[in-house]
């Protein structure tokens, strides 16, 4: 175990890989809380609010405990931006997995390192090999298996705006400086966006039972660790090494499915998934 302990923290590409495989797990449990949530009465914006809310309450006070330098206060357009795209995003998800299956949702979600591409290019300045594309590409064409575009849904349109958002969510984080905290990065991305959070959630306000509160306190949880250990793996390795990494949540999510919604694949889905395998693996080789 040592010894693992040691590879991994000499290997910083191979820990990062680790990290988004361990908070796509997280978020596929979190999806799956979601989709719950979406067969009552809670809209979309009210879910986003209150997980904003409870998120921001329960990081406060760690980060009223951080040295002023390490707060991010200084890099807070990067925090309202990302927090503004993660309130689209949340939304986003909460209406494709209303109409979708859970597999189907996720498979559109995943096109999200297929943008990161162009995005790190664009905003971070990184340097791509034409390996990567080619990756990526790879990793979408077991999207699109699975998917099966001769029955794409409207919905499926809401759940690729979702793929935006996490990509340009992950790639400005590269934009924050070296050192920063990430409980703080976690803090201000959505405290900041509580405002238009709850501005646009008040109108359709829907009483919450207490099942309901377990469900949302639950998808917060979730909705922690993921962002947390994305902001690590992608301060820790370029974005065009480790995005596909995230499709190994469609796995999760297929087994997810079978199992809590008798939601059971046809072929073409365990292909696609078989060839997001590869693609990962592909990846995990580029230096």
């Amino acid at each position: 175990m040592q010894q693992l302990m040691a590879r991994l923290a000499a290997d910083r590409q191979m820990l990062a890989i680790l990290l988004l495989v361990l908070g796509n797990l997280m978020i596929s449990v979190g999806d799956v809380l979601v989709k719950l949530l979406g067969d009552t009465t809670v809209t979309p914006y009210q879910y986003v609010a209150l997980r904003f809310l409870l998120t921001s309450l329960l990081l406060l006070p760690f980060w009223l405990r951080l040295p002023r330098a390490k707060k991010g206060l200084a890099e807070w357009k990067i925090h309202l931006v990302r927090g503004h795209l993660l309130l689209i995003g949340s939304a986003c998800v909460f209406i494709s997995l209303i109409y979708l299956p859970l597999a189907t949702a996720n498979a559109v979600f995943y096109a999200s390192p297929l943008m990161t591409l162009p995005l790190a290019v664009l905003l971070s300045k990184e340097q791509v090999r034409l390996a990567a594309y080619g990756v990526s590409l790879l990793g979408f064409a077991g999207i699109l298996i699975v998917l099966n575009p001769a029955q794409w849904h409207w919905a499926g349109w809401i759940a690729l705006l979702t793929a935006f958002t996490m990509a340009a969510s992950n790639v400005l984080v590269r934009r924050l400086p070296q050192g920063r905290s990430v409980l703080a990065t976690l803090f201000l991305t959505q405290a900041m966006a509580l405002p238009i959070s709850f501005g646009l959630a008040l109108p359709t306000w829907q009483p919450l039972t207490q099942d309901l509160w377990l469900l949302l306190g639950g998808a917060t949880l979730v909705g922690i660790v993921y962002q947390g250990v994305c902001i690590l793996a992608y301060t820790m390795a370029d974005a065009s090494k480790i995005a596909a990494s995230e499709y190994s949540g469609l796995i999760f999510v297929t087994i997810m499915g079978m199992v809590l919604f008798s939601e059971f694949p046809a072929l073409n889905v365990y292909l696609g998934a078989a060839v997001v395998i590869v693609a990962i693996g592909l990846q995990r080789k580029l230096k």
